[in-house]
């Protein structure tokens, strides 16, 4: 069985709604697990409501897991994908998504992906973060373990997907959080300068691999999150100002920012089967970024 979870609040309801159209429309079957903080988004209304969660399509179920946590939903990502895996021993394979990705690809890829490892993507700002780099040094420090690491990639953190062999993983990138904190972290925020060797729940995902030489990793590039082409697999949204909330011609004109990739493929999941804009909103949001994509190729 296969399980994918998400994390959001806020405004991010609108991401989650488009990362399910597009499991939806990917093939995808089995359990969504959606943590939370405050309110259900409205769009649940739109779903056939059971005992147990939401019916989304044919063999797609959907479960909310209202939490009471303080932390940065960054830092809980492996410890809500455990609490997942302790509700449900049957899944063989756990995912993670954040709530900005769509998923572009066919669902069997992905499903299949987790039986030759960790299933993860080059991260688009510390690619290649060889396996002498000083923070690696410092992730073997916290964790007093000194075995040989010869990873020389930094993984994105907005996907992860595990098979159940490698379980193990989630363990330790708890640890690692918990021994950060010890060591006075701060867990309600991420730090972004280049000179920290912990900046934030990413960091932590990248120390648990330095020390699991006794895993396998499966690791694809920067284009594995649409953050260069070709965007075969799942579109990453990572500007700080989401498809869902931005005016692409205001932030091409004021700051000269062109529509990304991600963004443009935001729109094409947003109508089935959970409808996020009307489709006379959508038009206009389409239009809207379709202007700022051509200002943007005059503009240069």
């Amino acid at each position: 069985m296969d399980i994918v979870t998400t994390l959001f609040e806020g405004h991010y309801d609108k991401g989650v709604a488009a990362l399910v159209n597009s499991l939806v429309q990917s093939s995808f079957k089995g359990k969504i697990c959606i943590g939370y903080r405050g309110s259900l988004p409205s769009w649940v209304n739109q779903l056939q409501k059971t005992a147990k969660g939401y019916i989304v399509g044919d063999g797609i179920s959907v479960v909310f897991m209202l939490l009471d946590i303080d932390m940065h939903f960054g830092y809980y990502k492996p410890s809500f994908m455990k609490k997942v895996i302790q509700e449900h021993p049957q899944v063989s394979n756990i995912y993670y998504f954040d709530p900005d990705i769509v998923v572009t690809a066919p669902w069997h890829f992905i499903s299949s992906w987790t039986n030759i490892g960790v299933a993860v993507c080059l991260d688009n700002c510390f690619p290649m973060v060889h396996h002498n780099h000083p923070w690696r040094k410092e992730w073997q420090k916290l964790a007093d373990n000194n075995q040989k690491c010869e990873l020389n990639y930094y993984v994105n953190s907005g996907f992860i997907g595990i098979h159940k062999d490698s379980f193990i993983l989630l363990n330790r990138w708890i640890a690692f959080t918990e021994k950060y904190k010890a060591n006075k972290g701060d867990l309600s925020l991420f730090e972004k300068d280049g000179f920290r060797a912990f900046k934030g729940d990413q960091d932590l995902l990248n120390a648990s691999m330095t020390v699991s030489s006794d895993l396998t990793f499966s690791i694809i590039g920067t284009e594995g999150m649409g953050f260069t082409d070709p965007v075969y697999l799942m579109a990453h949204a990572v500007e700080s100002v989401k498809p869902w909330k931005n005016n692409f011609i205001k932030q091409m004109v004021i700051n000269g920012h062109k529509p990304s990739m991600a963004a443009k493929l935001f729109f094409n999941y947003c109508q089935n089967p959970i409808e996020i804009y009307t489709k006379s909103q959508l038009r206009l949001k389409k239009s809207n970024i379709k202007a700022a994509s051509i200002l943007g190729r005059i503009i240069g």
